[in-house]
């Protein structure tokens, strides 16, 4: 099963990069692919990411 395809390259190294592995697993998470748990775990994941990209 493949989930989208924006994931291809990204490493969360700049807000670019974390939006395209968001969007990868937004999909896998509407999908019931990813358990609720590993939604939630990736959801506070990516805003600790997001706040050290701001600083």
């Amino acid at each position: 099963m493949a989930i989208g395809n924006s994931l291809a390259g990204a490493e969360g190294k700049t807000a670019d990069d974390q939006n395209k592995i968001d969007r990868t697993m937004a999909s896998g998470c509407a999908v019931k692919f990813y358990t609720p748990a590993e939604c939630d775990r990736h959801t506070k994941a990516s805003a600790r990411r997001r706040a050290e990209l701001k600083s």
